[in-house]
């Protein structure tokens, strides 16, 4: 079983919470309302007088209700989508919530995730970040439409050719993330997935250091091989 962020669970629940509590209110208030109406219209041809005007209160006052319950649900909604702007996490760690996130480039291409670190190392599939830090992933394409989606993090999001789409998220928990193709992007879109590996910063700046080194070493091998005249 993969490993979850706590934040996002909470996030979550606040959620279900707020829809459910807004839904009883609304099914409630309009039953109100159709009981009120039905008594109303049934009264209509027996009472001569103004009589209805009581009833005509509680149509209002239900009305007001329900307005109301549509507020909270709107509302609930909103607290959510900010909560998970900036997941609550606990304060050690590269970075701080009120502080620069540590910025990624993600590209996607038919039919896989590149990842671009600060020291201009990179990895293929696996992104590798530090614990308790808020990321950024600024999420490019270089053919068509491509979808990051990593449940247990963050949101869908998708990367466009031509614009630069972002998504924020914090791990609290070391582990390893899932992530899955969720946007047909040609025949072999289903195999399109991806990991996030979440490690400590100190095991962190040990992988983009190796990775950067690593890097450069095969880069340059092939262009002392070319410059020999041997095959790379």
């Amino acid at each position: 079983m993969a490993p979850h962020s706590p934040g996002t669970d909470q996030i979550d629940t606040l959620l279900w919470i707020g829809f459910f509590a807004a839904a009883i209110l609304i099914v409630a208030v309009n039953g109100a309302l159709v009981y009120a109406l039905r008594r109303y219209r049934a009264s209509r041809g027996t009472e001569a007088s103004a009589a209805p005007t009581p009833r005509r209160t509680q149509i209002r006052v239900g009305a007001l209700l329900t307005a109301f319950a549509v507020a909270v649900f709107v509302v609930s909604l909103v607290y959510t989508d900010r909560a998970r702007e900036i997941p609550a996490s606990r304060a050690s760690g590269l970075a701080s919530a009120s502080s620069e996130p540590l910025r990624i480039e993600a590209t996607g291409q038919q039919w896989l995730w590149r990842y671009d670190y600060p020291n201009t190392a990179f990895s293929y599939y696996r992104l590798v970040v530090p614990v308790d830090t808020t990321v950024e992933l600024d999420l490019v394409s270089t053919d068509v439409i491509h979808t990051w989606d990593v449940p247990a993090l963050a949101g869908k999001r998708d990367a466009v050719p031509g614009k630069t789409n972002h998504v924020v998220f914090r791990a609290d928990e070391e582990g390893v993330y899932e992530g899955r193709s969720a946007t047909f992007s040609g025949q072999a879109y289903a195999a399109m997935g991806t990991e996030v590996e979440v490690i400590s910063p100190r095991e962190y700046e040990a992988f983009v250091q190796l990775q950067k080194a690593e890097i450069q070493a095969a880069q340059d091998r092939v262009v002392g091989l070319i410059e020999s005249g041997e095959e790379p």
